[in-house]
């Protein structure tokens, strides 16, 4: 039944969702892993911890941008220029690494934060 003007259409197609998941798979990704990391830092260390090391990555991440950026650019390009089947199996020792040992995410996220803050507040400065 062909859908006319004016029809609303119900539910997603799985091609819609295979679409979306092929377009956004590093946003999905990301998300699964902090999502994770979020919830089994609060589980094993408490919440307090989390803050603290995403503080010190955020420092450390000001201070040192260029470094970061290009550990950041490195790690990236070795992870994406690898076969799909390493890259799905990178992908889920990341997965991994979110569970067991969450407080390495934040550090790794105030890390990213801080190039990206330094990043910012030099290009708005410039201009």
């Amino acid at each position: 039944m062909a859908m006319h003007d004016g029809e609303k259409k119900d539910g997603v197609t799985v091609k819609e969702i295979e679409n979306f998941g092929k377009s956004h798979r590093f946003q999905i990704f990301f998300c699964v892993a902090f999502i994770l990391a979020s919830f089994f830092s609060f589980v094993f260390f408490g919440a307090a911890w989390s803050i603290y090391l995403a503080g010190l990555g955020a420092v450390v991440g000001v201070w040192l941008p260029k470094q970061i950026g290009k550990l950041i650019h490195s790690v990236f390009h070795f992870c994406l220029k690898q076969e799909r089947v390493t890259r799905y199996v990178i992908a889920g020792v990341g997965l991994i690494v979110s569970v067991f040992l969450p407080l390495l995410i934040f550090l790794c996220i105030g890390l990213i934060a801080g190039r990206s803050i330094h990043m910012h507040t030099n290009d708005s400065h410039t201009e």
